[in-house]
């Protein structure tokens, strides 16, 4: 018998239980049932469009689903200073925000040879074809997410421009998060490996929503699930 629903909680509640330096523990085991539930029908959308894309079968699993604080955002792609590749676009719409696809800058130059048949010897300079395929892979798996979030949420979300930033994770964290001026204290995180015959490669997408976004998907779990997870 599996392990008994944390008690359920209004959004104030909840976000009133973030405590710095912990994984906040605000949403109810149905509700992080939920998150994963989004995870997989978003992988399963994104291979479908990867697979479009490169003309082969690429498959793709949820590793885990977590929510972070952003804090601790760094420490989970590997530290501070762990280089990295990251797709990065804003959301608007029901809830707003940013998106993060990152990838370890290491297995950068094999990802591009996944997505366009041929490895990048210097991630740190891609070429103009490898920046792009990047970006479009990004874009693919936030666009699956935010679909999967109105397939299962009724949440209407769009994302924005991909942009492409290469640096240390706290440094793309600083860079990016600038542009997000008010933010809830919390991401949501969705680590996606990808395969393709022999090659595996792993992202983490992170959706960071801006102040006032958290309640919303506090209210739209209410409405579709109800917080006890009993309909």
């Amino acid at each position: 018998m599996g392990a008994s629903p944390k008690p359920d909680r209004k959004p104030d509640q909840a976000l009133s239980r973030i405590d710095m330096g912990q994984e906040p523990d605000i949403f109810n085991d149905f509700q992080m049932d939920a998150l994963r539930e989004i995870g997989n029908i978003g992988a399963g959308n994104a291979a479908t469009a990867l697979s479009q894309m490169v003309g082969r079968r690429v498959d793709m699993s949820v590793t885990q689903v977590k929510v972070l604080q952003t804090d601790g955002i760094a420490v989970f792609l590997g530290g501070m200073e762990q280089n990295v590749a990251a797709v990065h676009m804003p959301v608007y719409g029901e809830i707003c925000g940013i998106s993060l696809v990152f990838f370890p800058l290491e297995r950068v130059g094999e990802l591009c040879g996944m997505l366009i048949g041929k490895k990048e010897e210097d991630p740190l300079h891609l070429s103009e074809i490898g920046e792009s395929a990047i970006k479009e892979v990004g874009s693919i798996l936030t666009g699956a997410y935010l679909s999967a979030l109105f397939r299962l949420m009724n949440l209407q979300m769009i994302h924005g421009v991909p942009g492409l930033a290469i640096d240390m994770a706290q440094a793309v964290l600083d860079t990016v998060l600038v542009e997000l001026e008010q933010k809830e204290e919390v991401a949501i995180v969705i680590e996606t490996k990808f395969l393709e015959n022999d090659k595996q490669l792993t992202g983490s997408f992170f959706l960071l929503p801006e102040s006032g976004s958290l309640k919303k998907l506090f209210t739209a779990f209410s409405k579709t699930f109800g917080f006890s997870g009993n309909g």
